[in-house]
C-alpha cells in the first residue's frame, strides 16, 4: 500500500504548475535506517524527472501516518511543523526563480545560515529583499535592525537570548522613547520571521520560541492604538462638494484621494501601477502589488467604474490610452524599484499635505490621509448594511479579522439617535 504524501497547506499548486514543478514530502520506506526508521524527504519533480532532498526528519511508519492524519499530539505537531517548514522553504525558492533548474534550486536550498546571531540573518534578508525589488519590506527590516542594534548596544545577539523578558524590555524601550505600539508590532514581526528562519536552519530550538499567546506565558506585541480613521458622512459630503481651482495641484491631489475612496479604498502604490489594460468594460481589474512577491495568490480585485471615478481618469489620465501605459502620470517605464518607491512616497506625501489643508478649510476636525480614504470606504459600506465578507473581498483582505479592524464605530450622532430609541415608548 502506498503511503500518503504531505503538502504545505498554503502551497499554491497553480504557481508551481506554471514553473513545471511538483513538490511533496513523502515517507521513504524503501531505505531503512539501522534503527528501522525511515527519513521523510521532499520529492521535487521537474519535466517528469524527480530529485529528492532530506528533511533530516526520521520516524516510523505509524508516526508518519499520524502526521498525515492531522493528529494534534505535541510530538506529532512538532514534526509536522518541521516538515511544513522545509516544504515552505523549497516552495518559496521555486516561485522566486525566474526559470527553474535543479542546480539553481539546490544552491539556494542548501545555502543555509550557520550563525546563531540574528544580525547576519537581518543583513542577508535585507540584501535578498533589495535584490527582489521589495523596497517597502526592505525598509521595515532595515529599521527593525536599527532599533534592535540601538537597544543591544552591539551587533551581536544570539536567538536564544531573545526571550519573553527580552522582548518586554525591548517594547518598553520603544514606547519609552515615544514610539507607538504599532511600531513595536512592526519590529517584532521582523524578529519572528528571522527566528523562524533560524529554527528552519537548525540554529535554535523550536521549544525556545518566545512568541505567542500571553495566556501561555509567551510574548505578544501590544495592540495598536485604536485611532478613528474613517470620516463621518458629513465630512465626506463636504469634501466631495468642495470645488478646487480646475487643473491646480490641489485639484489633482484631492482627485487622487477621491479616486482611492471611490475605488475600493485602493492604496497609492496600486493607483500608481494601474495601466489602461486593467480597465475592462465597466470595471478596473488588478492584483494588489503587496501580494506579488508573497506565497498568497489573492483574487483579482474588481473596481466598479461609475461616472465620478471615470471622470477623474478622463481628467488626469495619460494620453493616448495605450494598454501598457500607466493610467495616472506618476510612474514612467524603466524606473528601478527604488525609484518607483520614491515616486509613490512623494505622491502619498503630497496627497496628505493637500488633504490636511482641505480639512482646515472645511473645518473638519478629523485627520485626513491616504489611509482615511481606505478606512472610510470600508466603514461607509458597513454603515450602509453591506456584508462584511463583500467589503473584505473588495479590499483584497485574506481574512475577515483584517477587515473588521478597518471598520470604524458608527458616528456619535448615530449612536445617540439609537440610544434615544430606548425612550421611544
Amino acid at each position: 500500500m502506498s503511503l500518503p504524501t504531505i503538502t504545505h497547506p498554503e502551497l499554491n499548486e497553480d504557481l508551481l504548475k506554471a514553473k513545471g514543478v511538483s513538490l511533496v514530502a513523502f515517507f521513504d520506506h524503501v531505505r531503512k535506517r539501522k534503527d528501522t526508521t525511515s527519513t521523510v524527504k521532499l520529492r521535487l519533480t521537474f519535466k517528469r524527472f524527480p530529485k529528492y532532498y532530506t528533511t533530516k526528519m526520521s520516524m516510523d511508519e505509524k508516526t508518519y501516518l499520524l502526521i498525515c492524519s492531522g493528529s494534534k499530539g505535541n510530538n506529532i505537531k512538532t514534526k509536522r511543523i518541521h516538515i511544513h517548514e522545509q516544504l515552505k522553504k523549497a516552495y518559496e525558492i521555486i516561485i522566486k526563480m525566474p526559470e527553474f533548474s535543479f542546480e539553481g534550486f539546490e544552491k539556494k536550498f542548501r545555502n543555509k545560515q550557520t550563525s546563531n546571531n540574528i544580525f547576519p540573518y537581518f543583513d542577508n534578508y535585507i540584501k535578498q529583499l533589495e535584490e527582489e525589488g521589495r523596497v517597502g519590506t526592505r525598509l521595515s527590516y532595515f529599521y527593525a535592525r536599527k532599533a534592535l542594534s540601538y537597544f543591544c548596544k552591539k551587533e551581536e545577539l544570539s536567538f536564544d537570548k531573545i526571550t519573553v523578558d527580552f522582548l518586554k524590555k525591548f517594547e518598553q524601550s520603544i514606547v519609552g522613547n515615544d514610539g507607538s505600539p504599532t511600531t513595536v508590532g512592526y519590529h517584532v514581526r521582523c524578529f519572528k520571521k528571522l527566528y523562524n528562519d533560524a529554527i528552519r536552519d537548525g540554529n535554535v530550538k523550536r521549544e525556545n520560541y518566545p512568541f505567542g499567546n500571553k495566556q501561555n506565558g509567551l510574548y505578544s506585541p501590544p495592540a495598536p492604538r485604536n485611532i478613528k480613521k474613517a470620516l463621518s458622512s458629513t465630512d465626506l459630503k463636504a469634501i466631495f462638494s468642495y470645488q478646487p481651482t480646475p487643473g491646480s495641484s490641489e485639484h489633482f491631489y484631492t482627485d487622487i484621494w477621491k479616486f482611492s475612496y471611490l475605488s475600493n479604498g485602493i492604496n497609492m502604490k496600486d493607483i500608481c501601477l494601474l495601466k489602461y489594460k486593467n480597465i475592462k468594460d465597466d470595471n478596473i481589474q488588478f492584483n494588489r502589488a503587496k501580494l506579488a512577491t508573497t506565497k498568497r495568490d489573492g483574487k483579482p480585485i474588481l473596481i466598479s467604474l461609475i461616472d465620478e471615478n471615470r471622470q477623474i481618469i478622463q481628467r488626469w489620465g495619460n494620453k493616448p490610452e495605450l494598454p501598457e501605459s500607466y493610467i495616472f502620470p506618476i510612474l514612467t517605464h524603466g524606473l528601478t524599484a527604488t525609484q518607483q518607491q520614491k515616486k509613490i512616497k512623494q505622491l502619498t506625501k503630497q496627497v496628505n499635505k493637500y488633504m490636511k489643508k482641505l480639512a482646515a478649510k472645511l473645518e473638519i476636525n478629523s485627520k485626513i490621509s491616504t489611509y482615511t480614504a481606505r478606512h472610510s470606504y470600508a466603514t461607509v459600506l458597513k454603515r450602509s448594511g453591506v456584508n462584511t465578507a463583500y467589503i473584505s473581498e473588495t479590499l483584497g483582505h485574506s481574512n475577515l479579522k483584517t477587515t473588521e479592524s478597518y471598520l470604524d464605530s458608527f458616528e456619535d450622532e448615530t449612536r445617540q439617535v439609537n440610544t434615544r430609541k430606548l425612550l421611544d415608548f
